[in-house]
């Protein structure tokens, strides 16, 4: 594997959307990785948006990296990581750790930004190709086609991650979550991502198991609901995500100790799948 890291480092001061340091309040360090899509073709796009001094999104928003298609792409460095970029700031409903945010540990204060280029999902005048991933939105109710990440992509985005957990070795694989975790009611980014390979190639001593590729599909997620003991009336497992789900859900987060959202996210993965080690089920 060779490819480049690209500066383009985006200067403080001057209505840029960057930060000095990590704050008080996150005990002056990052607490977690917030992956997003750019949905876009080419870094090349991404780096006119948020990256350098003349940064289209300039005063809005920024990435501390895109990480390209391709070896050739290489990875842009927009911010270092003893700085704040801003990124998920709007309409965050959790923090890192899937605790309730604040404006004092929204992504832009607490995380790591990461943009990966990747077109997202199918859409007017972007059609799905045979190979893009199936998955279903945090609220159950959309069913998407993603475009599927390429291996020099997650060979890059692998590499990026342990750069980061060696500079920042407290952050752990449950510290990595998608824009769309964090903001479930706004965001769909990175529905789909297989966070599994991604983490078990950071860490690759920790045997990260799968809580994401089941829960792609709603059935999936129903009967998991159903193992658990909550009930989904007559229609159980059938793929529709109405209101018997959505009120199992929600017990099932304020029976857990969770925040009540309503929404299925990777926190919910992470603990839907204590659930199943605590009363001794096989996942």
């Amino acid at each position: 594997m060779s490819f480049e890291f690209n500066k383009h480092f985006i200067p403080f001061g001057g209505g840029n959307s960057v930060s000095r340091g990590w704050t008080k309040r996150t005990d002056y360090e990052p607490k977690g990785v917030t992956w997003h899509w750019t949905a876009g073709h080419t870094i090349e796009s991404c780096r006119e948006l948020l990256g350098g001094p003349n940064a289209k999104r300039k005063g809005v928003a920024s990435a501390h990296y895109c990480v390209g298609r391709s070896y050739s792409d290489g990875i842009d460095q927009y911010v270092s990581l003893d700085d704040r970029s801003w990124h998920a700031g709007k309409n965050q409903i959790l923090r890192w750790d899937g605790e309730r945010s604040n404006s004092h540990t929204k992504g832009s204060r607490a995380t790591i930004g990461i943009e990966t280029v990747a077109i997202g999902y199918e859409r007017p005048g972007i059609p799905a190709e045979v190979d893009w991933i199936e998955t279903v939105n945090p609220s159950g109710e959309w069913k998407m086609r993603i475009q599927p990440w390429t291996d020099e992509q997650f060979e890059m985005m692998i590499a990026l991650g342990r750069i980061i957990v060696e500079r920042w070795p407290h952050i752990g694989a449950r510290d990595h979550h998608g824009h769309h975790d964090i903001c479930p009611s706004y965001k769909s980014d990175v529905c789909g991502l297989d966070f599994s390979r991604l983490l078990n190639g950071i860490y690759p001593d920790a045997n990260v198991p799968d809580v994401w590729t089941k829960f792609n599909s709603v059935k999936e997620r129903q009967q998991a609901l159903i193992d658990l003991g909550y009930d989904l009336g007559s229609w159980g497992a059938d793929g529709f995500w109405g209101d018997y789900s959505a009120r199992a859900l929600l017990e099932f987060q304020e029976t857990g100790g969770q925040v009540t959202t309503g929404y299925w996210t990777s926190f919910t993965n992470w603990a839907v799948y204590d659930a199943f080690q605590d009363a001794g089920k096989p996942w």
